[in-house]
């Protein structure tokens, strides 16, 4: 692949992408403190909060951030499932079962200690609701665990394809020449080599990493050089190429909360509040200095009577002439109706962060019913948020990891059943079983309606029969994801049939004998507790 190329491609995606860097470093500055460093430069351990006096918007990005954390990616509860196109296989028992299995393996290797992935998904959730657009990059780390990293938007330069999908990602960052040798040795350039033999091995370099489809490979092989994607280190100022390699898979994850016709990157809640968020810095500022003024108002004091300096201080003496005395000057400020307003910013600030859906505000008497309703209903209203979280970050990162346990051979040996079979995978986070939850209603509800319906039926009304009874507790364990573990096969439940046929042929004698050995037995223990005074 040409390096030229890609170096003209990434000047001209960061040219495009300018407007951007200042409204990204606007939102940073008063939301995101910690991430403002798009269009400036500033030494370690400075000062970040200089623009903000209330922290009204930082809180609510935490709370949303957390929120999504919990509600979409739960590292305590599976959050996907693998399923089948083909519905008559995903009734399989083998084919279950063996779904459940890849689930925990992607789950296990995806929650390690080692992979960090909680860590960088809340650091990617927090620039995703900031500022619209978060890069999660998905690889394999040397000691065979997956590796998740969040990077810096400020870093990555994006592109889409023709279908509108995010394909491409130019990443520009700094590595010491310590670092470089260590990684490419010989293949370092020459300004490099000499700053490494003159001893500035901690001088840094600027060097761009870009993935994108390798249009020109060859698809019958399988070496780094003709894989789909193709990924590229090289150094920016002497514009050379330090190594190449490519991915089966496109190993980034590119989220965008919302998007505007004909824009490429994303945005965001914080955009949308930050209006209001300038604005409450501001009130802050004038409440801060009209509260001052009332604790410790300005004073009055006469021209010509003053013997020395106005003291001010606990127990300080003043000395005057005449009759004239130091007085307080009355602004008439009203700190109650800033108050009101800096109050009414805050709930409209957590509106736009979706904090009043995040968290339950309700009745304390509230029954359990109303409180999963509510629940449910919250989780719902977040839906839209989560289908294009489910394309662009749940999806490509499920599609990655198992690509790469599969080529790691940690993935056991599927069935014969799924050969040539597509698959596809299904969010069972909160957020997206409160939405199915609404279809397990109504089949529950329908069911309480016949169970109605034939208690005042003709006992030789075939109503109830067009139900098909055994069919709705396997749907109702698809529905809410339950482990398919805790029902019988096929096998075990004709042969639990088979078993009852049995005991009902051995004849009513047998039964009778054993149900009056049962009442006998009862009413013994029954006697027996009544003479010890423990049945009243």
């Amino acid at each position: 692949m040409n390096a030229e190329t890609l170096f003209a491609r990434f000047d001209a995606l960061n040219s495009e992408r300018q407007t951007f860097l200042s409204h990204w470093q606007e939102v940073a500055d008063f939301v995101f403190p910690r991430r403002a460093d798009f269009t400036t430069t500033r030494t370690p351990g400075e000062k970040r909060q200089t623009h903000i006096f209330d922290a009204t918007g930082t809180n609510a990005l935490e709370l949303l951030a957390a929120g999504l954390h919990g509600m979409a990616t739960n590292p305590a509860s599976r959050w996907f499932s693998l399923k089948l196109q083909n519905a008559e296989l995903m009734a399989n028992t083998a084919v279950k079962r063996y779904l459940a299995d890849v689930e925990d393996i992607i789950f296990g290797y995806m929650h390690s200690p080692s992979s960090s992935i909680t860590t960088h998904l809340h650091e990617l959730y927090l620039d995703y609701a900031a500022f619209g657009t978060a890069v999660m990059f998905i690889g394999k780390a040397k000691n065979d665990n997956l590796l998740f990293q969040s990077r810096f938007l400020g870093e990555c330069v994006i592109d889409e394809n023709a279908e509108g999908v995010v394909d491409t990602v130019i990443r520009c960052f700094k590595m010491t020449v310590r670092q470089c040798f260590q990684t490419w040795g010989e293949k370092c350039s020459d300004a490099i080599k000499k700053m490494h033999a003159d001893g500035k091995v901690n001088e840094k370099v600027e060097l761009l990493h870009a993935v994108c489809p390798r249009e020109d490979h060859d698809y019958t092989k399988k070496d780094a050089l003709n894989m789909p994607y193709a990924s590229i280190y090289m150094e920016r100022k002497a514009k050379a190429v330090l190594n190449e390699g490519g991915f089966e898979e496109f190993p980034y994850a590119v989220p965008r909360w919302y998007k505007v016709s004909g824009e490429v990157y994303g945005r965001s809640p914080a955009m949308s509040a930050l209006p209001d968020i300038k604005m409450l810095q501001e009130m802050m500022k004038t409440t801060i200095k009209g509260a001052q003024k009332q604790v410790d108002p300005p004073l009055l004091v006469p021209d010509d009577g003053m013997l020395g300096p106005v003291r001010t201080v606990p127990g300080g003496l003043n000395f005057y002439r005449g009759e004239r005395e130091i007085t307080p000057l009355l602004t008439g400020g009203n700190l109650n109706i800033s108050l009101e307003m800096m109050q009414d910013l805050r709930n409209r600030i957590m509106t736009t962060f979706f904090v009043d859906q995040l968290q339950m505000v309700g009745d304390a008497k509230m029954t359990a019913t109303e409180v999963t309703q509510r629940t449910e209903e919250r989780m719902r209203l977040l839906g839209p948020i989560l289908g294009r979280m489910e394309s662009e970050l749940l999806g490509p990162i499920i599609n990655r990891i198992f690509g790469l346990l599969l080529r790691m051979g940690k993935l056991p040996e599927q069935p014969e059943e799924l050969d040539d079979q597509e698959w596809v995978v299904e969010y069972v986070s909160p957020i997206a079983l409160a939405q199915r939850g609404q279809k397990v209603e109504r089949v529950l509800n329908a069911l309480t309606i016949a169970g109605q319906m034939a208690a005042v039926a003709d006992s030789g009304s075939p109503s109830l029969s067009r139900l098909k009874g055994d069919a709705i507790l396997p749907w109702v364990f698809t529905e809410l994801n339950a482990d398919p573990d805790l029902l019988e096969d096929d096998e075990a439940v004709a042969a639990k049939a088979q078993n009852g046929a049995m005991a009902a042929a051995a004849g009513p004698a047998a039964m009778a004998a054993d149900a009056f050995a049962k009442v006998g037995q009862g009413a013994k223990s029954f006697a027996e507790a009544q003479n010890a005074g423990t049945v009243q």
